[in-house]
């Protein structure tokens, strides 16, 4: 990726994300058609729906968010609401729905984290940027609650 791409995937994509997102049913973003959903969650502090366009991986359980936060040094501050909050909503190639996350631990991680360098190879990079934090990986779970209006 080239530091001006680097730079806009950072702070404008997310903002044009935000809007183009649920004006496609979650099919469009800037990243192209079907790759970037919007999850959203409850801040761990504010306890404020908190809004934030993903990459997202389809797999048979579910989907899988990855924690890269491009390679920065902390974790992504979605991260910390999934864990103080599990239950969230994702737009992703359609309507919203409801999810329940889980922080993949052990052998799930390790199959999850190869799965997600497959489908994208960046992901090795942001891991040795950000070493020694490990990158954290949330299966989202469909569940059967309907979303909030």
């Amino acid at each position: 990726m080239t530091p001006v791409g680097y730079q806009f995937l950072l702070h404008l994509a997310p903002r044009i994300d935000k809007a183009v997102i649920p004006r496609t049913r979650g099919r469009l973003s800037c990243a192209g058609l079907d790759k970037v959903g919007l999850v959203t969650s409850t801040g761990a502090k504010s306890g404020q729906p908190r809004s934030q366009p993903l990459a997202l991986i389809e797999v048979p359980e579910g989907l899988l968010a990855i924690g890269s936060n491009y390679g920065r040094p902390q974790h992504p501050a979605w991260s910390a609401n999934l864990l103080a909050h599990p239950d969230c909503t994702v737009e992703f190639k359609g309507p919203p729905q409801r999810y329940r996350a889980e922080l993949l631990t052990g052998q799930r991680r390790a199959a999850a984290w190869d799965t997600a360098v497959d489908y994208y190879a960046g992901y090795e990079r942001y891991r040795a940027s950000c070493a020694p934090r490990e990158i954290r990986v949330f299966l989202l779970r469909p569940t059967s609650a309907k979303p909030r209006a």
